[in-house]
């Protein structure tokens, strides 16, 4: 989770989250949160996302390690 540069700005996310794999040293997905119910739910879909990762080898990922 980050604070973005612009956070003063009321147009501006409070903060960003970003899911990484750590597997193919990428991000997967981000998302900027304007409020609390925001980031729960990029949480949820990132929490959801990361599971079905975890279920695929790292060779199936379709990007290369390293």
């Amino acid at each position: 989770m980050f604070e973005t540069l612009e956070a003063g700005s009321a147009a501006a996310p409070l903060f960003w989250m970003e899911l990484f794999d750590l597997r193919v040293h990428a991000s997967r997905d981000s998302r900027g949160c304007h409020n609390m119910s925001d980031a729960v739910a990029a949480f949820n879909d990132f929490a959801s996302q990361a599971s079905r990762l975890a279920e695929v080898p790292p060779c199936d990922t379709g990007e290369a390690v390293g």
